[in-house]
């Protein structure tokens, strides 16, 4: 069965630290004290949203969140030479505008793509914003 992947604990955690909120109830899942992530009722109005919970986005959503809000673009590429895992490769339209060469490449993990995507979301936030 293929499922949504969300955001880890400590990715949410630093998405709300950063920036990140909508609506907790507009996400099927939050983080309650870094535990499972717990499901959330759609509609709730009162859902609470305290300093050790975070809503927990799809991976997907913190990427676009990342791309339109901050202008910092992820590519999740398979690493065909050297692993046969997936690798990140970070840019963003300062870079671009700019002719700056300070592109991000992460190489050399064998990580699953969902792997990547988690660990390009978590770079981002710890070191572009």
């Amino acid at each position: 069965m293929i499922t949504e992947d969300y955001c880890s604990y400590e990715v949410s955690k630093l998405l709300k630290e950063k920036g990140f909120y909508q609506d907790c109830y507009s996400y099927p899942v939050y983080w309650m004290n870094g535990k499972n992530p717990v499901l959330s009722f759609e509609g709730n109005d009162d859902f609470p949203y305290e300093q050790n919970e975070a809503c927990a986005p799809s991976q997907s959503v913190a990427m676009k969140w990342l791309r339109e809000v901050h202008n910092i673009y992820i590519m999740i590429d398979k690493d065909f030479a050297t692993t046969n895992g997936w690798h990140y490769f970070i840019s963003t339209k300062d870079m671009w505008e700019n002719n700056v060469d300070k592109s991000v490449q992460q190489e050399s993990n064998n990580y699953t793509y969902e792997e990547a995507c988690e660990a390009s979301i978590k770079y981002c936030l710890e070191n572009l914003i």
